[in-house]
């Protein structure tokens, strides 16, 4: 750890870290001269130092289409990456022209929402060259020639993870995480790694590591966070997958405010034993791991994939169960929350509620379903999050790095618990999983039909303005709950239909807040609207199959 250098000084060298990895994929994967003019010119979410913020453009992902070879757009990056697959493995394109297109995509996604913390072209190079020349033994791998984006805090061999804390700048790890290892012996191979905010414990992605990192479609807003990069890269289209991680939201909020599929899995599902985070050892409230993607068959062949090689042979924590596609119930039936009664949707967000409930209501049973004691979820997890009373992430704190505003948001009131203060609090923690699963199966019909998933909100609103997203209630119950979480994109902000409500009557200070934050439509212009789908433990993949059928009944 670094604690005796000036954090300012340490932000130069995590810029230069990006910036030289920047110049090494434009000298390997040049732009052709059109598309490097139109680059040039592009304004930037990168601003001279980490505490600037540039001067992004209004909208970056209509800039974005204007800015990449319209071929390469379609041919390779707006294209399902399910459908680029076949491509790749019939070999109508090669693995190095889709890592090209792709590299360039990044560079320009990055130089609008300043999602990337650094590239890895001579890797990735390296790893699609070896593809294409090994074509015939290696064309059957199932993620044959995909490249994919990490999250920074992922271990990657010969780079410094610093989960967005400066201090570690110097902490260069000298392995893969085993997810990305198993990614890379099934043919794809990560080719940047995406920035991730201060502590990892906000739903927004700001650090003095990288800066601040924009929305996908109104650079006013949030990309959301902790896994904030991958939610603007994957927005933007400009990955064909990305992994991130999620304690209270990281992977849900990230894909949400982007528009993007994201799937929060069961523990235990996926690798996560070597990620590196604060409060390593706590396990109280664990992490898990999940795919983001704008495709929805992408993410449930990342899912089969990585199970399919049996990761529990290599992480003693996983559980030893096989991914099987769920098989279709004739109707499944599927709750809806509407609020957790602490605070209510915005009106996108409750529109985007009655869209789907008109477009499933005759091929599947809706039951309303009403929330039991959020409040009482949003204690227990507050007192488990930082059981140390947040020194262990404090610590990290030591060269000068200010506390950021939403971080310190997120440790206000952290106590520090003593052995059997953690015991009391694990304890209520078990037996409110088991009021709640009571309360699940209260849903359960007359003639013994369970209830199969919860459609609910996601965040009380659409992407919120930077620095404003206080409250993680929506997304945290289901970490407590350890219950499987799946986003899905619905629709987007009409300046008509979601206006404001007229003499609302806030339920409390929180609620009066959001409600004062959705000021007008206009605010919120081009905002995606998502909602998510929940499952009861180790049904991940009952919730892809209901996702494909809200998929094709929204379409």
């Amino acid at each position: 750890m670094i604690n005796d250098v000036n954090y300012k000084e340490l932000a130069v060298k995590a810029r230069s870290i990006y910036t030289n990895s920047l110049d090494k994929t434009l000298e390997l994967f040049l732009f052709d001269e059109a598309t490097k003019a139109k680059y040039d010119e592009l304004p930037s979410a990168i601003g001279e130092t980490t505490s600037d913020f540039g001067a992004p453009a209004k909208f970056p992902f209509e800039v974005y289409l204007e800015t990449l070879p319209r071929s390469s757009l379609e041919n390779i990056t707006e294209k399902d990456p399910i459908e680029l697959l076949k491509d790749l493995k019939s070999k109508k394109i090669s693995c190095v022209e889709v890592l090209k297109a792709y590299f360039h995509a990044a560079v320009v996604a990055s130089k609008l929402t300043n999602c990337v913390q650094e590239f890895l072209p001579e890797e990735a190079l390296a790893f699609a060259k070896n593809l294409d020349d090994n074509y015939e033994t290696m064309k059957d791998l199932p993620l044959y020639g995909l490249p994919f984006s990490i999250k920074e805090m992922i271990p990657f061999k010969g780079r410094s993870v610093t989960h967005g804390s400066l201090c570690y700048l110097d902490r260069i790890v000298d392995y893969n995480a085993d997810i990305v290892n198993i990614l890379m012996k099934s043919g794809a191979y990560p080719f940047v790694r995406t920035t991730n905010p201060q502590s990892l414990m906000m739903l927004e992605c700001e650090s003095f590591c990288h800066g601040r990192t924009v929305n996908t479609f109104n650079s006013d807003l949030t990309s959301g966070g902790s896994s904030g990069g991958e939610g603007a890269l994957n927005g933007l289209y400009a990955s064909t997958f990305g992994l991130g991680s999620d304690i209270g939201g990281s992977i849900r909020s990230p894909a949400a405010f982007n528009g993007i599929y994201g799937l929060r899995s069961t523990l235990g599902r996926l690798p996560t034993a070597d990620y590196f985070s604060c409060q390593l050892g706590s396990e109280s409230i664990l992490s898990v791991t999940g795919p983001l993607s704008r495709s929805l068959g992408t993410v449930e062949l990342v899912m089969k994939t990585i199970i399919d090689a049996k990761p529990w042979l290599v992480d003693p924590t996983l559980v030893s169960i096989d991914w099987k596609s769920a098989q279709p119930k004739k109707k499944y039936r599927i709750g809806v929350l509407l609020t957790d009664e602490i605070v209510n949707p915005s009106p996108p967000i409750k529109r985007a509620l009655q869209i789907v409930q008109d477009k499933l209501k005759d091929v599947v049973e809706l039951v309303p379903f009403k929330p039991y004691h959020h409040d009482k979820a949003s204690e227990i997890i507050g007192k488990l999050y930082f059981e140390d009373g947040a020194r262990d992430f404090r610590s990290t704190l030591q060269n000068g790095e200010p506390l950021l505003e939403q971080t310190s948001w997120a440790i206000d009131g952290a106590e520090d618990l003593d052995m059997h203060e953690q015991w009391k609090w694990n304890l209520e923690k078990q037996k409110y999983r088991k009021q709640y699963l009571k309360h699940w199966n209260t849903y359960t019909d007359k003639d013994g039909n369970i209830l199969d998933a919860v459609i609910a909100p996601v965040f009380p609103n659409v992407a919120p303005r930077h620095r404003t997203t206080k409250y993680w209630s929506y997304t945290c119950q289901w970490n407590l709950l350890d219950y499987p979480v799946l986003v899905f994109p619905v629709t987007t902000v009409d300046e008509k239909l979601d206006q404001p409500e007229k003499d609302y009557v806030p339920l409390n200070d929180t609620d009066k807040y959001f409600y004062e934050q959705y000021d007008s439509p206009k605010t919120f212009e081009k905002a995606p609207v998502n909602l998510c789908v929940i499952g009861l433990r180790n049904t991940d993949e009952k919730l892809v199959d209901i996702a494909k059928i809200i998929k094709k009944e929204l379409s």
